[in-house]
């Protein structure tokens, strides 16, 4: 049969996560099937375009009525990620938090509001959700989530904030799963919460994180923001990675974080390009400007994987009103992104495509080759009939009860 794993990766290990029993496990079988192809990543969507019936009923008790834990799937799955040298996490690894507004309409939805989106610049109304992300040199996927949502005014109880969200997520990592990477990443709103910051070191971590402009530091005794001390310093110009940056640093203190390695930096540009001046702060202190430099631009991967997918793979796409069932399609959401980063290259396409940015390419390309290799197939097949093939191909995406191999 053709194979179809450049489309969607295997997802045998399902079969041995012991939070799912067997007919669970084909319903998660088939929602992170729809989620990776199907046009629409609905309830209704997935079950029209991957269940031989089209029936949502059982896909939506799935979701929303039958007893499991979500969170027992999440630790599953990162497990299994470490399982394969390609998503293996190490202590040179990184953690970057960061969260993301899912726009949406829907007033009923759960934890739906007005929140700021900073890709739009303004408030939007949606659904924000709390990430932390695992991103090395070869390998990045999700690792846990919490969702934001405001109190209403009348409510006594004050809601937690996305720093104590954040800081709920790390003890998890910590404490719980047991991630070994060093190093935090934050951007500047999760690097102003002080407390946040405290946490990550009593776990003897390590932080980088861009300063606002109006922070506070103070050389020489004296305090002043960091762009009005930014415009006093001489800064020395540096190659790195054939990239030239006009850099200043020095362990100083800085408001709300003591005792901070504070590195300004530019980068050069053409004149038609804005590069605006960045203050990084981290209590690696002892680290070169290079180093900081380098970690820091391994957070932008979080983003690709926000814009993958809610493009590509349904995480802005649940219609589900209830809160347990938004949770689990989430977590179905990072599962589908996980076995997508499963295999290793085993071609020369195959390793083209494993250098990609976006996940979007991957699965452009997985789709082009799933398509060449079953026509090649089915002209390697003169003498079955239609119906006999068309059974096969389904067979691919789909496995009835007692079969092996992916869906």
């Amino acid at each position: 049969m053709p194979p179809i794993t450049d489309f969607l990766s295997c997802t045998d290990p399902l079969d041995d996560f012991d939070s799912l029993s067997y007919h669970q496990i084909q319903h998660a079988k088939t929602y992170v099937t729809g989620l990776a192809a199907a046009s629409s990543k609905t309830v209704t969507g997935i079950a029209r375009e991957v269940l031989p019936a089209g029936s949502d009923r059982a896909l939506n008790k799935f979701i929303t009525e039958y007893d499991w834990d979500e969170d027992q799937l999440n630790h599953e799955r990162l497990e299994e990620l470490q399982n394969h040298g390609e998503t293996r996490w190490s202590k040179d690894g990184y953690i970057v938090i960061d969260d993301s507004v899912l726009q949406r309409t829907g007033k009923e939805l759960p934890g739906a509001g007005s929140f700021y989106d900073h890709s739009e610049g303004e408030p939007v109304w949606g659904q924000d959700l709390v990430y932390a992300f695992y991103t090395d040199h070869k390998t990045s996927y999700p690792l846990a989530f919490r969702q934001y949502e405001k109190a209403d005014d009348d409510e006594e109880d004050v809601e937690a904030t996305k720093y104590e969200l954040a800081q709920e997520i790390i003890t998890e990592l910590e404490e719980e799963i047991g991630v070994p990477a060093v190093t935090y990443l934050f951007d500047s709103w999760f690097a102003h919460g002080s407390e946040l910051i405290k946490h990550v070191e009593s776990y003897r971590k390590d932080w980088i994180g861009p300063l606002r402009s109006n922070r506070q530091v103070t050389f020489d005794g004296e305090e002043k923001r960091v762009d009005a001390f930014a415009e006093s310093i001489d800064t020395e110009e540096r190659e790195i990675d054939d990239e030239v940056y006009n850099i200043w640093t020095k362990t100083l203190p800085v408001s709300k974080l003591g005792e901070v390695r504070l590195v300004i930096t530019e980068k050069e540009v053409d004149e038609d390009e804005e590069n605006p001046i960045k203050y990084f702060a981290t209590n690696k202190v002892d680290a070169p400007s290079a180093h900081i430099i380098r970690s820091y631009s391994q957070r932008w991967r979080i983003e690709t994987f926000f814009e993958d997918s809610k493009e590509d793979l349904g995480l802005g796409g649940c219609e589900v009103r209830d809160s347990d069932g938004a949770s689990r399609h989430w977590h179905l959401q990072m599962l589908t992104y996980s076995l997508l980063r499963l295999g290793s290259p085993s071609s020369v396409s195959e390793r083209l495509v494993s250098k990609a940015s976006s996940l979007r390419a991957q699965l452009e390309h997985g789709l082009k080759e799933t398509i060449y290799n079953m026509f090649s197939w089915v002209r390697e097949q003169p003498d079955r009939d239609l119906d006999g093939l068309m059974e096969d191909i389904d067979h691919l995406f789909l496995h009835s009860e007692g079969s092996e191999g992916c869906i």
